[in-house]
Formats: C-alpha cells, structure tokens, sequence
C-alpha cells in the first residue's frame, strides 16, 4: 500500500468514525432549515437627537402571531406548485383559425356583458343597439383621424364559450364612405372591412378585459346570453350510441377536435379531413406524473418516454385503417358510406380507435368506434367522447 492510499483510508476512516460529531442534528454539517424559528425581533433603530425621522413603509410584512401559535419542531414544507400548473389559464386570451380572431375568456357570459359595456363607455365608444337576447353589442359610427373620407362601426359577438363558464367574444368592423346616410340599414360583410382595424378593437378589448377585476359582477340582463346554447354536448339518446355535437363551423370544430386529440392521454397518428376521420390511441398513463410513473419497485418497466402503443400505432397507415373497415355491418349510423377503400383486408389486430366527423356547419357530431367500424360499449364510448370534450379549445 503507497502512502498516498494509506493516507486516504485513514482520511476515510477518520471522517467514518467522527461522522456522529460532523453530521447530525448536532454536528457542524446539519440542517439549518428550521434556524428562523428560533430568530428574534429587534427593536426599531432609535434616530439621534435633533435629527427627524423620515417614515418608513414595510417592505415585507410580518403578521403578529401569539407565542402559543409558533410551530416549533419538524414539519414538512409544501411545495411550490409547478411552472405548467397554471399553463393555459390565462383569464383572457386571443384564439385565432386561419383569418379569424376572437377573445376567450375564462368567465360566464353574463359577467362579461357588464364589462364590455364598461369598456365601450370609457374607450369613448358611443352603442348604438345592445341586443342581450342575441348577444349583439353595435357601435355608433365614429370616424378615425387617418382616414376621414370614412366612417367605421363595430359590432361585437358574445356567445358561450366551448368549455363551461367561459365566454368567445367575436368582432367585426365596417367601414364605409364617409357621406353614407346614417339612418341607412347597414349590411356586415362575412369578414371585416379592415383587419387592421378589427385587430386593434380586439387587442384593446383584450387588454381592458384582462385588467378588470376577476370578481365582476353579473348582469341579471345577460343571463340568457345568445338564447343560451350549449357550444358543446356529449349526448347519450336511450339505445343508440353516444355522440358529441358541436355547433361550431365545420373548420373550427376539425381544429379543435385536432388538438384535443392530442394531448392528455389521447395522441393522434393519422387525420383525412376529407372523409372526416381521426385515427389515435388511448392510454390514461401518458396522464400520470412523472414521479408516478416509475419509483422503487418500477424496476423491469420501459423508460420514461418510451410509449409502445403509440410506436406501434405510427406504423399504421391510413389504407390499413380503410381495409380493416367491415363495410357490410349492421352499425348505425352508418358512417363510413360512400368510402372507397373500405373492406379487403379485416381481421387485422389494429390498435386504438378512430374518430369520425360528420354534419354540415354549426351542426357537428363526433362519434368514436374501434378499428374495425363498430360501435364500442356505451360506458366506453362516453368515457372517452368526455376525454375529448375536456380538452377542446
């Protein structure tokens, strides 16, 4: 044994057997997490005489609590929550699909009216009709500085939103020649006159709906806001198979069916927006924690990140979803008419669902079944049109 090895087993030795004084409740390398409880008040600084004292604000506040109130001892400090808790729940954001914009926000209906009518009134906005029933707020005409040889005129949308208790604020703005008779009906284009236009009353909207406070009042006017539709519904009628209707455009409710199929513990291998179908998998442990996913006794298990279902199901293409389709089946509704392809290679074990959409505009029904076409178990079915309807946008 060379010097330096023995020098160093006696190092480690030594540290081995002096660990009780070094570490240790008592040692010098403790813990010194708990030191603050022990800390005490100091008396404010006394100023000398004939100097004035400039008063002071506390920065940081410390409530007054009774001695018998102090925790004493060990106990665990709660985390923090993470970063990605609160992604996604902004009180007020701005959607957008191709060329349209709308404002989302996370509030009923009838709590946001009273502050759009707040914001119209101190942007200097005169209302020219404000139609609680329909959910239609219109705008006086008013004249920009840049451009006096017209004259413009908003009209802002107030509908529920897709999920519950939030609010979709559309808007679209008109303009026309200055010399137009006011009193002359006015006819609103499908899209705004001015997107520039339309953008700026929807950031400044945005902005003034952000700031207000997030316990505002409701408006007993707007109870009923727009007749008061349901966006979205996953209906179960007595002895057919559940569905989801959206009465949404067909564009929109491709879009947000998309994105819902996506994340959670759904992910989406192939989409044919021309015959309406969605091809994804399911597994409620992509939905699990990091931390619940392995652990001491995870030993054997795949690794982090690794999700076989998914790696199988990339495999599959959209031909092998349309041949594994039992055409001649008794299903009802029968969804898959009129498609080419269908049928010549059943049989095939196909993981996961597809799902289909169907309808024209505003009347939109999602239904789900397995990889062969058929319908699957009521409970299944709702269980996993919810999961969908959970994660719409």
């Amino acid at each position: 044994m060379t010097k330096l090895t023995a020098g160093a087993a006696l190092c480690i030795a030594s540290v081995a057997l002096a660990g009780c004084g070094i570490f240790g409740k008592d040692g010098y390398f403790r813990d010194r997490g708990d030191d603050y409880q022990m800390a005490d008040s100091l008396p404010p600084l006394q100023m000398p005489a004939g100097v004035s004292e400039k008063p002071q604000e506390e920065l940081y506040e410390v409530p007054q609590i009774n001695n018998g109130d102090t925790p004493s001892g060990e106990f665990e400090v709660p985390r923090p929550q993470a970063l990605s808790v609160n992604a996604g729940m902004d009180r007020v954001k701005i959607q957008k699909l191709g060329n349209r914009r709308w404002v989302l926000v996370s509030q009923p209906p009838d709590e946001v009216w009273p502050q759009l009518h707040y914001f119209l009134r101190t942007s200097g906005l005169k209302l020219a009709s404000s139609d609680a029933s329909a959910g239609v707020l219109e705008t006086a005409w008013l004249t920009f500085k840049q451009s006096p040889d017209t004259k413009d005129k908003y009209r802002l949308t107030v509908e529920a939103g897709v999920q519950p208790d939030t609010t979709e604020i559309h808007v679209r703005q008109l303009s026309v020649p200055a010399n137009r008779p006011v009193k002359e009906p006015v006819q609103w284009p499908a899209q705004s006159t001015s997107p520039e236009r339309e953008g700026w009353m929807i950031d400044e909207m945005s902005s003034a709906l952000a700031a207000e406070s997030g316990g505002a009042a409701a408006s007993l006017v707007a109870q009923s806001i727009g007749g008061g539709s349901v966006k979205v519904q996953v209906q179960e009628p007595a002895g057919k198979e559940p569905f989801m209707s959206l009465d949404l455009s067909m564009d929109r409710a491709w879009a947000t069916v998309a994105h819902a199929l996506n994340v959670g513990a759904y992910r989406l291998h192939q989409e044919d927006q021309d015959i309406g179908l969605f091809y994804v998998t399911y597994d409620e442990d992509r939905e699990l924690p990091e931390d619940e996913k392995g652990g001491w006794f995870s030993w054997g298990k795949k690794d982090k990140g690794e999700d076989e279902l998914a790696a199988k199901a990339d495999k599959v293409t959209l031909q092998q979803l349309l041949g594994n389709i039992e055409p001649g089946s008794e299903a009802k509704p029968a969804l898959f008419e009129g498609m080419t392809g269908l049928g010549g290679a059943t049989g095939q074990d196909l993981p996961g669902y597809l799902v289909i959409v169907r309808g024209d505009d505003e009347h939109i029904q999602v239904r789900i079944r397995d990889t062969h076409g058929q319908p699957l178990a009521r409970n299944k079915a709702s269980k996993l049109l919810m999961a969908i309807r959970q994660n719409l946008i």
